[in-house]
């Protein structure tokens, strides 16, 4: 653990998991999978914005997760990861992502939820044509550069959003 991480554990889900709708967990930065599958379990709004990295067997944790999960703190995420995420049941915020691989798009374009990529402002192409089989809500309002053939393949997006 880095000196100024804050791991989020077991013991303090278990300690916050009373009679409430959402979980306010940012200042966390980093979380023990025995956390993760506590609260996946929890069918509130988890913000986890702190998390500056997600570990695979955490994303696992997370897919059964019902609800919103806000995982805004991630600059990047694995291929395994989203793949994961994308089989949770609620709101997914990955607002801190930069970049999106064709890989990374196509896991997430099988989430059947909320998606929001609001911190990506360039999409390639192949990325843009994954993100467009999406068919729920998809937040992609930070992008300032898309090549005509990815608006192209967005604009066949048939969710909302964008």
């Amino acid at each position: 653990m880095k000196p100024t991480e804050q791991l989020l554990t077991y013991t303090h889900v278990h300690a916050c998991t009373g009679n409430i709708h959402q979980l306010d967990l940012a200042s966390y930065t980093a979380i023990e999978p025995k956390a993760a599958v506590a609260l996946s379990k929890l069918k509130k709004y988890l913000n986890l914005s702190g998390l500056t990295t997600l570990p695979d067997e955490v994303a696992e944790a997370f897919s059964t997760h019902k609800g919103i999960l806000d995982l805004s703190g991630l600059t990047e995420i694995s291929e395994p990861a989203a793949k994961a995420l994308a089989k949770m049941d609620g709101g997914l915020w990955l607002n801190g992502l930069t970049l999106l691989s064709e890989q990374v798009a196509n896991a997430l374009s099988h989430h059947d939820g909320d998606l929001y990529l609001r911190g990506l402002t360039t999409l390639s192409d192949a990325a843009a044509e994954e993100l467009a089989n999406h068919r729920r809500f998809l937040s992609l309002s930070g992008l300032k550069e898309v090549s005509d053939k990815g608006r192209k393949a967005l604009a066949k997006h048939k969710g909302f959003g964008h």
